[in-house]
């Protein structure tokens, strides 16, 4: 930015900016105001436009400020703390991992402070200290914290356990759902360490009274919070690690139970959203899925634990947990099309932004496995599409894919529209450079394709989604994936999205069968071009026609002369009629991609008028026969009239 000052040019760069900002900081914290305010400016500095040097150079400067903010934190009220948790969190994820140093001594210290709050509301009851810490570790969405949390409340999380096991049923149950509940968010180390932390409080109470109630009382908490599955999964691991053979082996025969309950209830749907003829029937039926899919989708990062596990869990890699998480998981293409299915995806593709490993990474893993003639069987009896899955899998991926990248643009195009355009770019790069296999690419495709793409996200032109997917897929043949599996083409709402800014976007090709006598159902632009490749369509078959009729009056074969038959010499009356020609063959009609390319709504809308005025001259110069309902009509051709 520059601005004229007394005549001469004066420039602003990024580092007198960032400058600028970081005295204003501190001049709000000069004024006696508190770690919170001062916290939620600078997540209000950090969003929006400002460019990479800018928040680096910010980051710097304010980490002393943010350092001696750490020291304030023990005072604030648990309200305020937590509103300061949150707001660092959001601003070191604004700041980049880079950054990270910057905020980690705040946030530490703010989880040190929420410990130690934890720790003093233990007379409270386990349901209030449960509740408690699910509030604490929801609340900011940041690893270091939430790992400094768990580690410093250690022992107050044994206690926890322990006094658990001391209530009834219902309250232990109630105390496992808030469990649950809190673990939901946390990425795979937190998990871990708090499913080994209440693994350690139960069997020091003594496995005879402990272990038992805590295996009865998982499963139904499971299914009242299925998106903790990922800690229950970690706590049967951790059981088979301790030696508790018979703890696990109960545990994983409820958890395949579970899994299959709420896939059966969803069986009769899947079919129907996987055979979809079109998007209208697509929407219309993914609808009827969701009532029903809700537990299936949370539980499927769960159900993908298990297939990277296999080896692990109890009945080993061919036991019935791991068969019923891989049936799961093959569901995962008619799940992903429903709206619970795409909120498990935007939240995955979220958590891997800030380092996390996605259940994603499972899918071309599991392809070829579906593909197994006995695994197909199964997938034919659970009321899946079998197709999908045979020939390695390829078209499951495909499929998979689409709907990845369907979540994907909805959070990048809405990111871009707010102004954060670096965060948005983060999110591309991160999921298109980890599942270059679900699109048919290696790690070396993946980047080339993040930085394609990246162009079209920061300059979207509407025209150049043909050319971005030809790019593609030429460098898909030069970087194949390993697997085998995933096509470009699943980009295609992606493109289309980034190309348009509209994560609504509807590609021209969806990638669905068109079954055979189904009517089409197309939108505005879609009905435009058809009208524009009819009249082409239509202008040939009036020119083959005309040629045809000038052969027969001539007694000659066509040359494909577009002339009429005024030039023809007359036939004598008595003489034998010449034989007609053979008919003409139609010419192929245009492809809707060939020479037309994608236009908008006002582009065909002029096309169409202006062929209309053309048109009309040569209407109005030759009448036009009635068509009959057997064939379209065809221009009457003028001939001389016969002597005699």
């Amino acid at each position: 930015m520059r601005m004229r000052l007394l005549g001469e040019d004066t420039e602003i760069t990024a580092f007198h900016q960032a400058r600028r900002e970081a005295q204003l900081l501190g001049q709000v914290e000069s004024q006696g105001e508190g770690p919170a305010r001062i916290v939620g400016l600078l997540n209000e500095q950090l969003s929006g436009a400002q460019g990479v040097e800018f928040k680096n150079l910010l980051a710097r400067e304010l980490k002393p400020q943010l350092d001696r903010l750490a020291d304030q934190v023990d005072q604030a009220t648990t309200e305020n703390r937590r509103k300061i948790a949150a707001f660092v969190s959001r601003s070191a994820q604004l700041a980049g991992r880079e950054n990270a140093a910057t905020f980690e001594k705040l946030l530490t210290a703010t989880a040190d402070a929420e410990a130690r709050h934890l720790k003093s509301s233990a007379g409270a009851g386990a349901i209030v200290c449960a509740s408690e810490l699910q509030s604490a570790l929801r609340r900011a969405a940041n690893q270091t914290y939430r790992a400094a949390l768990i580690d410093k409340s250690r022992e107050h999380l044994e206690r926890l356990a322990r006094e658990a096991l001391q209530l009834p049923t219902e309250e232990l149950r109630s105390v496992l759902v808030q469990l649950l509940g809190a673990a939901e968010p946390l990425g795979r180390m937190e998990c871990n360490a708090l499913a080994k932390t209440i693994l350690t409080g139960v069997l020091g109470e003594g496995k005879a009274h402990g272990l038992p109630r805590l295996v009865k009382a998982l499963p139904p908490a499971l299914q009242a919070t299925p998106g903790g599955g990922n800690w229950a999964i970690r706590l049967m691991l951790n059981l088979m690690e301790r030696g508790e053979q018979e703890a696990a082996q109960t545990l994983a025969e409820a958890f395949t139970r579970i899994i299959r309950e709420a896939r059966e209830r969803c069986g009769p749907l899947l079919r129907p959203v996987q055979t979809a003829a079109d998007k209208a029937e697509l929407l219309e039926r993914s609808v009827k899925l969701d009532a029903q899919v809700g537990m299936l989708a949370a539980l499927l990062p769960a159900c993908a634990l298990v297939l990277a596990a296999r080896g692990t869990v109890p009945g080993g890699g061919n036991g019935p947990l791991v068969t019923e998480a891989l049936v799961a998981v093959a569901c995962l293409d008619a799940v992903g099309a429903t709206e619970n299915g795409q909120r498990v995806l935007r939240h995955t593709l979220i958590h891997e932004e800030q380092g996390e490993p996605s259940f994603l990474g499972i899918v071309p893993v599991v392809a070829r496995p579906l593909s197994h003639p006995r695994m197909l069987q199964l997938l034919s009896e659970s009321g899946l599409y079998v197709p999908h899955y045979q020939q390695g899998g390829g078209l499951f991926v495909q499929r998979v894919a689409r709907q990845v990248f369907r979540a994907l643009s909805g959070t990048v195009v809405a990111r871009s529209q707010k102004g954060e355009g670096e965060e948005a770019r983060r999110l591309l790069h991160s999921a298109l450079c980890v599942h270059a296999p679900l699109y048919g690419m290696n790690l070396e495709g993946g980047r080339f394709t993040a930085e394609l793409l990246e162009g079209l996200r920061s300059n979207p032109e509407p025209g150049q989604g043909p050319r971005v997917l030809a790019e593609l897929e030429r460098m898909a043949k030069a970087n194949p994936s390993p697997y085998g599996t995933g096509y470009v083409e699943s980009l295609r709402t992606l493109v289309t999205a980034l190309a348009e800014r509209d994560p609504h976007a509807a590609p021209k090709s969806g990638g669905l069968r068109q079954r055979a006598g189904a009517a089409p159902k197309m939108n505005v632009r879609e009905v435009e071009r058809t009208h524009i490749i009819g009249v082409k369509q239509l202008e040939a078959e009036r020119e083959a026609a005309r040629a045809a009729k000038a052969a027969a009056a001539r007694g000659a074969p066509a040359k494909g002369s577009s002339r009429g038959s005024a030039g023809a010499p007359a036939r004598r009356p008595d003489s034998a009629p010449a034989p007609a020609p053979p008919p003409a063959p139609k010419p192929p009609a245009p492809e809707p991609g060939d020479g037309l390319g994608p236009m908008s709504a006002l582009e065909a809308e002029r096309t169409h008028i202006l062929r209309t005025k053309n048109l009309e001259p040569q209407r109005a110069a030759r009448p036009q026969k009635k068509p009959s309902s057997a064939e379209p009509a065809l221009p009457s051709v003028p001939t001389r009239p016969l002597r005699g």
